[in-house]
């Protein structure tokens, strides 16, 4: 009998310590999930768009800082710096190119007469100069080449039977094959880079590219000096097609239909003049920090959560990069903080990475995934943020493939935070959304990734524009990504039954 009594004492003081620590851990974590404000999300917000670190250009003095300044952040709340050699930076080369003045655009329009009409294009609404762009002056023809591809094992050449040596291509963004959700998309992945686009058109002997990006920055194209580049909106393609009886959008559709290309000379001659500087010396760095768990084995299991702290610097105007992305980062930085001050102890270890040099190429991804803290084989996910502070509504994709791991964020969001929610399902391993995301990158290298987003975006996006500053964000959803990232990152850390 006194055996029993014993055994049933121990079972209720159990069973009362087991509910004490539920009531402890529900306590610390509320705590700190109310410590989350919007207030103070947006002075971060502020900060990271501030002159100090003019549009955060990787590669330049003012990333660097920016980098630093997130750097002091981490530390402040005690989180491990995970860089390498006891630091938070993981550094890499960066050469960059610094855009001195807005350049031009000119049309030359000839007459019968011999005399030629100019129309000068407008900065930043009808163009854009190129970000990598060499220096100086072109003036000639310009020959549309549709996407600007060569693809022999796919059977297609946007420059087959078409002479550009000493001209001005004229290309569009991406690819030919249109359906991204299609297996067969990822053999064209890599030809949508605007690297790639370049490089092309300089293998091809063309002085200058017209870019149809809407005219706006983007350092993601590559650097030759040889090559004079600018981006075009609407008003500069329609001048080029007038008269041509055919649209842009009409060739386009003719190509996707049949994937022939449809190149040809327009017969329009147009002017860029482009000022720029290159600097070949330049560094960047990956800011990683870390919250060591403190499980003794599954503490050796990581989750990653990543977005790119880099934007598109300076052209004529700072492009500062509130939305693309300065959001995402300050959205890991809430949630961050909350997790290393809960007072809640990780079983399994969770990094924090700050990207630099996606905007120039994914380059900072790449770094990651090539020299890792952790192999992917111990590694439980990564969550990319990306443009994450515009909308009502929360979303996850890949959320679908990997239902245990979605499970953390939408009991967070259905328990706390009671947001609409959407997922997707993108084939694991292959081609996962935006081809230029760093979420791309650690698909491809075999990491089980994940990224958060917003829905029912309904402020205006100055996406690569003068204009994306603190006001065209929507710093209420931030808060409330922050808080769901918190809650659904404390509990795949702590779930010992997680199987992955």
């Amino acid at each position: 009998m006194k055996k029993i009594i014993i055994l049933f004492s121990v079972l209720i003081l159990s069973t009362l310590r087991m509910a004490f620590s539920q009531d402890d851990f529900e306590t610390k974590l509320l705590k700190q999930f109310h410590s989350i404000q919007s207030q103070e999300m947006m002075t971060w917000i502020e900060k990271l768009c501030s002159p100090e670190f003019n549009g955060r250009l990787a590669g330049t003095p003012e990333f660097i800082a920016s980098a630093e300044w997130v750097a002091g952040k981490l530390k402040e709340w005690g989180i491990k710096p995970a860089g390498g050699n006891g630091n938070y930076f993981q550094w890499f080369d960066f050469p960059y190119t610094v855009v001195n003045d807005i350049g031009s655009l000119t049309l030359n329009l000839a007459q019968a007469d011999g005399s030629v009409i100019k129309k000068n294009y407008i900065y930043p609404d009808e163009y854009y100069p190129g970000m990598n762009s060499g220096s100086g002056e072109i003036t000639a023809e310009v020959i549309f080449v549709g996407y600007g591809v060569t693809a022999p094992e796919l059977n297609y050449d946007d420059y087959k039977g078409i002479d550009v040596k000493g001209k001005i291509v004229l290309m569009n963004r991406d690819v030919p094959y249109s359906d991204p959700r299609n297996p067969e998309y990822r053999k064209w992945v890599g030809y949508c880079y605007h690297q790639y686009k370049l490089e092309n058109a300089v293998k091809h002997g063309a002085a200058g590219m017209l870019y149809i990006d809407g005219a706006m920055a983007n350092p993601n194209i590559s650097y030759d000096p040889s090559i004079i580049v600018c981006g075009i909106g609407p008003q500069p393609l329609a001048d080029i097609f007038a008269g041509l009886k055919t649209t842009n959008r009409e060739i386009l559709d003719k190509i996707t239909k049949t994937f022939k290309p449809a190149s040809f000379s327009t017969a329009k001659s147009v002017t860029i003049k482009a000022n720029t500087t290159r600097h070949p010396e330049g560094k960047a760095c990956n800011v990683i920090g870390m919250i060591e768990g403190s499980d003794p084995v599954l503490k050796n299991e990581a989750i990653i959560i990543g977005g790119h702290l880099d934007a598109v610097g300076k052209a004529g105007k700072v492009v500062n990069g509130a939305l693309d992305n300065a959001s995402g980062v300050v959205d890991i930085m809430g949630a961050a903080k909350a997790m290393a001050l809960s007072g809640i102890g990780l079983k399994r270890s969770v990094i924090f990475l700050f990207i630099g040099g996606e905007e120039g190429g994914l380059v900072g991804s790449r770094v990651y995934t090539e020299k890792p803290l952790f192999g992917k084989d111990k590694t439980i996910t990564y969550i990319n943020l990306d443009m994450v502070g515009n909308g009502t509504g929360l979303s996850v994709s890949a959320g679908s493939t990997y239902k245990d791991l979605l499970n953390y964020f939408v009991q967070a969001n259905t328990k706390y935070i009671h947001r609409t929610m959407q997922t997707s399902t993108p084939v694991p391993g292959s081609y996962y959304g935006r081809p230029r995301s760093d979420g791309v990158v650690f698909s491809m290298a075999g990491y089980r990734t994940m990224e958060i987003g917003n829905t029912d975006w309904y402020k205006k996006v100055y996406y690569h524009l003068p204009g994306d500053d603190p006001d065209a964000i929507t710093i209420d959803i931030m808060e409330d990504v922050s808080k769901m990232i918190y809650v659904g990152l404390t509990n795949m850390a702590n779930d010992a039954s997680l199987k992955f």
